[in-house]
This record gives structure tokens, C-alpha cells and sequence, in this order.
């Protein structure tokens, strides 16, 4: 199964040995293709088949382009005209993609574990006490339903997708002075059922963001439970936004002791579906250079195991991927994309090779 280790900077380890940059793609659905602009293309292409779309369109496609993982698959489905007053959206994301389809593709890949509803974006949070009985008795089913201990292509498991565990927008939260133990019981409790029904694979924790941040005691009572330290960051085309992320990002792994996997990034431009989709960058190969710095900066701290790229398919919510609402590649975007990922993935197997002949 895969594992994290450290030598001279913090790796994956893949289940045959080998050290493993993990370059992969976030909110890739086939529901993205069922819209009436494009179901037309996705009968015509895939035969209106979840299956053939993920073995002959996404999975070469994406390792082509030198992505070596199936990171988070749970869709955007709201749009920012059902955002509230406090800027939080009413409705959440899909489920996600079916575990045994992606577990079927024999590539690496990551499940999620939702087990609470406290994302930033939740119109409607739910803050139960962690500390209670129905609490375990919800992460031991989760985790009877999502474990698959016996599959080498998974990663690992994540929990909540960007956690509000300061006050949420909508007003609601735990007790501050409470948080503590709140946080610990809220750990210990879902890796314990996680550990229960799969004590081999890995556990990457809440997928936290630097724009909300996550208090420090929270950092303090997750550090013992998982094995990954996963964020997300949107930085946008001035670097001294993404210097400033990747410090924060620093000073948490230094609080942690964890490596850090970038569970989502990306960036965005005006596009023929979103042409007033602003805050990022110009156009489709500013988008590409970005994404060169981006994963520059990324491989050269020593601890981080790589970063997965939002988003595959553009859609009407979210407003922008790597490829166009119609199926067909943003070229500008993904020939830089390419070329950085092979290049970086070659210069990190040849510093693995070098460090295995010296032992």
C-alpha cells in the first residue's frame, strides 16, 4: 500500500517501493458531460457510458498529459446566484464518483469520508458534538461503507472538504473554548473507525484552505491522528499570493510534523461559456504559465508530495478546466501542463535513483 517517508524531502512511497510525486486531477465527473450543451457529445464519443468515458476518455487522456492520480472526484454543483448573504452556497457538491468505478482503473486514487458538514460552503452547517455516541456510531458506518483495505491504487482517505472550524459565515460553530476537545474527539473518533476497517492505507485528513485558515488548536489535535497534511490553495497570478500561501502552508507543516499533499489548486480566466469569470488570469496561457510556477514552487518544498489540479472539464458553476464544456482540450493551457508535469515527475525519479545507488 502506499506510504509516506523522508529522506533528503518527504515522498510517497508506492506499494512496488518507488518514491511518488503524486500530480493529479480534481472534480472530474461524468456529469459534466450530461449537460444539454454537451450530452450530445458524450453519446457520440462514450456511448452515454460512465464507464467508457473514464477508460477511454479521462484515464488516457490525463496520464498523457503526465497526471498520475485520481484525486478528489465530489463536483461543484452550485453557482455563485445561490450564494447567501454571508457568501456561503445553499447546496453542496455530489457524492462523487462510484468507488468501484474508479477503483476498476488501475491508477492511484484518493475516497473521501464526509463526516461532517461543516464546510465553509454549506449554506447550512451542522456542528454535532463530536464527543457523542451517534458520532461514532456515523464514522464506523462511513467507514464500513467507503473502506477498501485490500486496493494497492488508493491513496488515502480524506475527511471534510474545506472545514469552517472557526466561526462559520452563516453564524453557526462549536464553542470556542471547547475546541480542543472538540477537535481531538473529532480526529481520534474518525481515524479510529477508518484504522478499524483498514488499518493499511493511508489517512490525509481534512482538505483545509489558506484562505479560511484552521486554528492552531485544531492543527494541534489533528497532527497525532492522520498521516497527511492535505490544503488547498487558489492563489491567482500574483506571486506574492502564492509566496504568502506557501509560507502559511510551511508554518503549519513545521506545527504539524506532517508532510503536505496540495489537494486542490487551480486557476481560471474569462472563458466562451464564463466570459466575466475574473480574479485569475487573462487567458488560457497565462493559465498554463501559472500553472508552471505553481508546480515549480510546489516541487521545490521539500514537503510537499505533489498537488492536484482543479479542474478536468469546465462546467456553468465552477467556470473553468482543463478542458473546454464540449470536451476538447484548452491547448495554450494543456501543452504547458504537460510538458511540467513530465519534467518534474522525470526530475524527481532521477533524484530517487541517484538516492537509492548512494545507500
Amino acid at each position: 500500500m502506499f506510504a509516506v517517508a523522508r529522506s533528503d524531502r518527504w515522498h510517497f512511497v508506492s506499494p512496488d517501493g518507488a518514491s511518488f510525486l503524486s500530480i493529479g486531477v480534481v472534480h472530474a465527473d461524468d456529469t459534466n458531460l450530461r449537460y444539454r450543451h454537451n450530452i450530445g457529445i458524450f453519446t457520440a464519443r462514450y456511448g452515454g457510458s460512465r464507464q467508457r468515458w473514464l477508460s477511454e476518455g479521462l484515464v488516457p487522456e490525463m496520464t498523457s498529459w503526465g497526471f498520475n492520480t485520481l484525486g478528489w472526484t465530489s463536483e461543484y454543483v452550485s453557482g455563485s446566484g445561490l450564494a447567501t448573504e454571508a457568501d456561503v452556497v445553499d447546496l453542496g457538491h455530489s457524492a462523487g464518483l462510484p468507488a468501484d468505478d474508479v477503483a476498476a482503473l488501475g491508477i492511484p486514487y484518493t475516497l473521501s469520508m464526509r463526516i461532517a458538514e461543516i464546510e465553509q460552503w454549506n449554506g447550512h452547517p451542522a456542528y454535532r458534538d463530536p464527543r457523542t455516541p451517534a458520532f461514532a456510531q456515523w464514522c464506523d458506518h462511513l467507514a464500513r461503507t467507503v473502506c477498501r483495505p485490500d486496493d494497492p491504487n488508493l491513496l488515502g482517505y480524506f475527511l471534510v472538504d474545506v472545514p469552517c472550524w472557526d466561526r462559520h459565515p452563516s453564524g453557526a460553530g462549536w464553542p470556542p473554548d471547547e475546541l480542543a476537545s472538540i477537535a481531538d474527539a473529532y480526529y481520534r473518533t474518525a481515524t479510529g473507525a477508518i484504522r478499524r476497517h483498514d488499518p493499511h492505507h493511508l489517512i490525509l485528513g481534512d482538505r483545509y484552505g489558506t484562505r479560511r485558515g484552521v486554528p492552531d488548536a485544531v492543527l494541534d489535535a489533528m497532527a497525532p491522528y492522520v498521516d497527511v497534511l492535505s490544503v488547498q490553495t487558489f492563489p491567482g497570478p500574483d506571486p506574492r499570493r502564492l509566496d504568502a500561501a506557501l509560507k502559511l502552508i510551511e508554518r503549519w507543516h513545521h506545527r504539524t510534523r506532517l508532510p503536505v499533499l496540495i489537494a486542490d489548486t487551480g486557476n481560471w480566466c474569462p472563458t466562451t461559456m464564463s466570459p466575466d469569470r475574473t480574479g485569475s488570469f487573462r487567458d488560457q496561457r497565462e493559465r498554463g504559465a501559472g500553472y508552471v510556477a505553481s508546480a515549480e514552487e510546489f516541487t521545490a518544498r521539500p514537503w510537499c508530495l505533489g498537488w492536484h489540479w482543479c479542474s478536468w472539464l469546465e462546467n456553468p458553476h465552477r467556470g473553468f478546466g482543463l478542458k473546454d464544456p464540449w470536451d476538447e482540450p484548452y491547448r495554450e493551457l494543456t501543452d504547458l501542463v504537460t510538458e511540467t508535469n513530465h519534467r518534474l515527475r522525470g526530475a524527481a525519479c532521477r533524484t530517487n535513483a541517484r538516492r537509492r545507488a548512494s545507500r
